[in-house]
C-alpha cells in the first residue's frame, strides 16, 4: 500500500486541503515525513491550486501548541528565526533567552540569511539597540553582524602566538584585576573564529589554572554572562547546548513549550541525532520518553515524529 509520503506533491496538497482541522494524524504524517524544502514546495503548490495560503489555513483550523509546531515546520528556517527574534523583542517584555539561543548558535551564513528576511540591513541592529542595554546589547550587536565566531579562517589555525596573546588579554581583563573589562570579553568572543576560540581557551587554562566557563561565571553577570556561556558551550559541543535547553524546558514544574518547539523545529534536520545522544547522557532517558511524559495529544505525537524514536 502506498503511504502518503510516497505520493506526488499534487496529491499531498489536495489531501491537506480536505483534512486540515479534521485529521490531525494525517497532518502529522505529512509534516514529519517531508523535509523543510519539500514543505515549501507543498505550500507553493497549495496556493497555486486553491488560491489560499496554507499557513493562514493552519492558523484558522488548528490550535494550541500543535498549531505552533506545524506552522514552525512550514516556514523556511531563516523566516522562522526572524519571527522568533521579533516575538522575543516586540512581545510582552524581552525574551533574552531566545535572543541568546538564536544569535549565539547560528552560523554566519544563517544569521545573514535571517537578516535579509528580518528587514532592511540595519533593522535587527536597531531593534537590539532599542530593546536591550549595556554589555549584553553590545554582545548581541556583535553576534548579529554575521562575521565572527563561526567563520573559520583556516590560514590562522596554527597561530598559537595570537591565541596566547588573546588568552593573556582575557586574563588581564578579568581574573587579574578588580572588576571586569567586559568590552575585551565581548571583542574576543565575538570576533575570533571557532578554532581560534578553542585555542584561546586552552591557553587560558595554562595561564590561570581556570576553565574559561569558570571565569565567565566569576567575572560577568546577567544576560551578558548567559550570552558568553552560550558561545563557549556552542563552540565546545552545540548539540549538548540544545540538549540542556530541552532538559531545562521540561524539568521541574511546568513545560516551556515555546522553547521545545523552537529547538526541535529548528534542529530536526541539522543535528537532532547528536542532540538526542547528548540528552541521553544528561538524563539517562531518551528525549522521546521525556516528551511522552511532558507533552500530550497531537502536539506530543508530532514532536516525537520530528525527533525520531530513541
Amino acid at each position: 500500500m502506498t503511504s502518503l509520503c510516497q505520493l506526488p506533491i499534487e496529491i499531498i496538497q489536495t489531501v491537506l486541503y480536505y483534512i486540515i482541522g479534521t485529521n490531525e494524524d494525517a497532518i502529522i504524517h505529512i509534516v514529519s515525513t517531508r523535509c523543510n524544502e519539500q514543505r515549501q514546495q507543498l505550500k507553493k503548490s497549495f496556493k497555486t491550486s486553491y488560491g489560499r495560503d496554507l499557513i493562514e489555513d493552519i492558523k484558522s483550523e488548528l490550535s494550541g501548541d500543535f498549531k505552533e509546531t506545524v506552522m514552525a515546520c512550514f516556514v523556511k528556517p531563516a523566516v522562522y528565526d526572524a519571527w522568533c527574534i521579533k516575538e522575543a523583542i516586540y512581545g510582552l517584555g524581552t525574551d533574552e533567552e531566545t535572543l541568546v539561543e538564536i544569535l549565539m548558535t547560528r552560523t554566519n551564513a544563517q544569521i545573514n540569511e535571517m537578516k535579509e528576511v528580518y528587514g532592511d540591513d540595519t533593522q535587527l541592529e536597531k531593534d537590539i539597540e532599542e530593546d536591550t542595554s549595556g554589555d549584553f546589547k553590545r554582545l548581541l550587536i556583535s553576534a548579529s553582524q554575521g562575521t565572527g565566531m563561526y567563520e573559520v579562517n583556516y590560514d590562522a589555525l596554527t597561530d598559537m602566538d595570537q591565541a596566547r596573546r588573546d588568552a593573556e588579554e582575557l586574563y588581564q581583563a578579568g581574573e587579574a584585576k578588580w572588576g571586569t573589562d567586559e568590552e575585551t570579553f565581548n571583542r574576543i568572543f565575538s570576533t575570533r573564529d571557532y578554532y581560534s576560540l578553542r585555542a584561546i581557551w586552552k591557553e587560558y587554562v595554562k595561564i590561570t589554572q581556570r576553565d574559561i566557563l569558570n571565569s565567565v561565571d566569576r567575572e560577568t553577570s546577567g544576560d551578558f554572562k548567559s550570552g558568553l556561556r552560550a558561545i563557549v558551550m556552542n563552540i565546545r559541543c552545540r548539540p549538548m547546548f540544545f540538549a540542556e535547553k530541552l532538559m531545562r524546558a521540561m524539568k521541574g514544574l511546568g513545560t516551556a513549550d515555546k522553547t521545545i518547539i523552537r529547538v526541535i523545529a529548528s534542529r530536526s534536520e541539522i543535528d537532532m541525532v547528536q542532540i538526542k545522544e547528548c540528552f541521553l547522557q544528561l538524563t539517562e532517558k531518551t528525549l522521546w520518553k521525556w516528551l511522552e511524559h511532558d507533552c500530550s495529544g497531537d502536539y506530543k505525537k508530532l514532536l516525537q515524529k520530528l525527533v525520531g524514536r530513541d
